[in-house]
């Protein structure tokens, strides 16, 4: 009788701390998880009695999944003349009334009537009429507010554009009578490409118009197009160059230190050209890119 009685305390205080269902505790308060070095230290010990063991804080309880997603459900769709009701439709956040016009479409599809779609039909005027106050707010904002315009300085319309980019160049064109002297040019090109012979005929002309220093460096050979040709395929590799025709400039930082930027490959206009070598100039120069 007595063997029993031990058998029973010791099989009692096991079950303590592994579910607490002995000292009549939540199973959760009572869990630990093993102090696994000092358990196998001493392991003839065990660990039932939890002399080494860690206790375990009890989890929050959290809503299920099931329950989170039914709390972001809308309404199940039963009272069609209350969805063609606008303040009830004002009431709805964003996601529910997306989620309820997503049903609203599947059930018209599958069991179309002539309510339902007229439902539907309200509820995408109900959205273009939602549309229409959103871009009304946003012009009237941005009107108050032009530096958050991005087509302040650079306008979408055809005529917009076509003014900006005459007024870009001509600025363009006076920053570079005065940058002449402090941007060089290689002109990549080969005797077998037809465009390094088109694109010659731009870059000659920046060369005459502003007087810049050029070498055209030739992978095969120099034709009479080129200033200034020299065949050095080795420079080809030093500055990574891989087709041509390519302009590569050659610009002083703030610290006076030489930079050098690719600004054009292939066939590139005149106004093209003139403006990207302006823009990277600037950039040397302030560390930043131009707005």
């Amino acid at each position: 009788m007595l063997k029993k009685l031990i058998l029973l305390s010791v099989l009692c205080v096991m079950s303590i701390s592994l579910s607490g269902i002995c000292s009549g505790k939540d199973p959760d308060v009572t869990a630990c998880k093993l102090t696994k070095q000092r358990y196998y230290d001493d392991r003839e010990r065990g660990w039932f009695f939890k002399e080494y063991c860690e206790p375990v804080k009890p989890k929050e309880k959290s809503k299920s999944k099931n329950q989170k997603q039914k709390d972001s459900e809308p309404p199940n769709i039963t009272d069609w003349a209350k969805l063609q009701d606008p303040s009830y439709l004002d009431s709805l956040d964003a996601a529910t009334f997306k989620k309820m016009f997503e049903q609203v479409k599947g059930d018209v599809v599958y069991h179309p009537t002539r309510e339902k779609m007229l439902v539907y039909l309200k509820l995408q005027d109900y959205m273009k009429t939602k549309s229409v106050e959103f871009a009304y707010l946003w012009r009237d904002v941005l009107l108050d507010h032009p530096e958050l315009d991005s087509t302040f300085k650079n306008p979408t319309s055809n005529y917009g554009a076509m003014a900006a980019n005459s007024i870009r160049n001509q600025e363009s064109r006076k920053s570079m009578e005065m940058l002449k002297e402090e941007i060089g040019l290689f002109f990549f090109v080969s005797g077998e490409c037809p465009y390094c012979h088109e694109e010659a005929k731009i870059v000659n002309l920046i060369v005459a118009d502003y007087g810049m220093t050029i070498r055209t460096i030739s992978s095969d050979y120099c034709s009479s197009e080129f200033v200034d040709c020299s065949v050095d395929p080795i420079l080809f590799e030093k500055l990574h160059v891989k087709d041509t025709p390519t302009v590569v400039a050659v610009y002083r930082d703030s610290n006076d230190n030489p930079q050098i930027q690719a600004v054009a490959t292939g066939i590139v206009t005149e106004d093209d050209l003139v403006n990207r070598l302006v823009f990277y100039y600037k950039y040397f120069k302030t560390g930043k890119y131009p707005s």
